[in-house]
């Protein structure tokens, strides 16, 4: 039995050993590490996305038909008044049996940053009544020729929304993006 130790072999090969087995570590993790980034992008955008389609159908359906900017479609920008009890009579019909229509309510990016977050043109925003609500977030840029991240076209008595969201990935040169498409009808 030799109680000299390790020869210099012997710790250089180990070394070595150790290196790879390091080298190996650490590459998985950050393998697994870009694939939880990307995961987590593809969430978010599917989750802005998703949001962003349910609170649009949801005004777009309470909307009166006829006062829809169709004349300004296919387009980034919808405009329309939704059905509104405004003479309180707890219907949003009146004593003529008119349908009683609420404030103007805007679709849009938010351009101006009217709600003053300094988010601009990736946001989309229901403007009403000068108030602008936050409907998503992370919406492509628009490069001023493919109309891209919002778009609203006129399909026979409804509105065909397109929204597109992204979410950059660390270390990644493509973002994560998700596209919905739906049509709705307004009912009134």
């Amino acid at each position: 039995m030799n109680k000299r130790g390790f020869t210099l072999l012997e710790l250089m090969i180990s070394i070595a050993v150790l290196a790879i087995v390091s080298g190996a570590l650490y590459t998985a993790s950050m393998v697994l590490t870009q694939a939880a980034q990307s995961q987590e992008a593809k969430t978010t955008t599917i989750d802005n996305a998703q949001s962003g389609m349910m609170l649009m159908v949801r005004n777009i359906r309470q909307a009166s038909a006829n006062s829809i900017n169709w004349n300004d479609l296919p387009g980034p920008v919808l405009t329309f008044r939704a059905a509104q009890d405004v003479s309180g009579n707890g219907t949003a019909v009146d004593i003529g049996v008119n349908l009683e229509l609420g404030p103007v309510r805007t679709l849009t990016r938010d351009v101006n940053d009217l709600n003053g977050d300094g988010i601009t043109d990736r946001q989309l925003v229901l403007v009403e009544g000068g108030q602008a609500r936050v409907i998503t977030n992370g919406l492509l840029p628009d490069d001023g020729v493919l109309n891209r991240g919002l778009w609203f076209e006129q399909v026979g008595r409804g509105v065909r929304i397109t929204l597109q969201t992204e979410e950059a990935v660390l270390h990644q040169t493509m973002p994560m993006r998700t596209t919905l498409v739906e049509t709705v009808v307004p009912r009134n």
